[in-house]
Parts: structure tokens; sequence; C-alpha cells
């Protein structure tokens, strides 16, 4: 009998500690309510990090496009420099050229008035030739020779 007793005794026990006891149901009532709190603020941060994951993308677009714009505009200043450089180097042959112009301009005009002073004294020298009577030879002496005397 004392091999049933003791069972007796295990199985109350066993039974007991397996029920709920009859405070249990406002702890379970207050884990639930914090398991749901913690569910929506879980929910919350997740919305949040998906938000900011969004931003973040498209702070990295924004990003990408700006380092596309900074490529193209490097490569349109190195351009422009290619350009200024060949510009400069073009307007410095036109100034030389201009120069060298100047100079044979110079020159022309120094010939022109050459050319003026020479057709001027030529006119001039015909102007004489057609305006005065015609030159007549020396009248010869009356002495009848040249190496006689009388």
């Amino acid at each position: 009998m004392r091999y049933l007793f003791i069972a007796a005794v295990a199985a109350v026990c066993g039974l007991g500690c397996a029920t709920v006891p009859p405070s249990a149901p406002p702890l379970i009532q207050a884990q639930v309510q914090e398991v749901e709190t913690w569910q929506r603020r879980y929910e919350e941060a997740r919305a949040r990090s998906e938000e900011l994951a969004c931003q973040l993308a498209a702070a990295e677009a924004a990003l990408e496009v700006r380092a596309l714009e900074r490529a193209e505009s490097e490569q349109s200043e190195q351009l422009l420099n290619e350009e200024l450089v060949r510009l400069q180097s073009d307007r410095h042959l036109l100034e030389e050229h201009n120069a060298q112009l100047q100079v044979r301009q110079r020159e022309l005009a120094q010939m022109h008035e050459q050319m003026s002073d020479v057709w001027f004294e030529s006119a001039l020298s015909r102007a004489r030739r057609h305006s005065a009577p015609p030159e007549q030879p020396p009248a010869p002496s009356q002495g009848g020779g040249q190496g006689a005397s009388p």
C-alpha cells in the first residue's frame, strides 16, 4: 500500500502542477498585451526601416546622377579647355598674320607713293615735251667755216 499512496501523491502533485491556477489568467492577459505591444513596435520599426531603405535608395540614385553629371561636366570642361588652347593658338597665328599684312600694307603704300611720284614726273615731262615748241637745231654761223679766220 505504500506504493499506492506514493503513486497517488505523485499523481496529485503532477496534476496540480499541470493545471493553471486561478490567478494565471490576468498574467497571461498581461503577457498577451505585452506581445501585442512588441509586435506593434516591431511593425512600426519595420515600416520605418522600409521607409529609410527607400530614402537611402533615392539618395544613392541621386548620388549616381550627380556623379554622372560631374563626370560629364569634367569632360565638357576638358573639351572647352582644349578648344580654348586651340583658339588661343589660332588667335596668335591671326595676330602674326595681321602684323605681316600691316607691314605689307605699309610697303604697298610706300610703293604707291613712289609710283605716284614716278607717274607724276613722267606726266610732267610728257606735258613739257608736248607744250614746248619743237627745238630747232642751232643756226649755222655766217663765217663760211668754222676753222677759217679773215
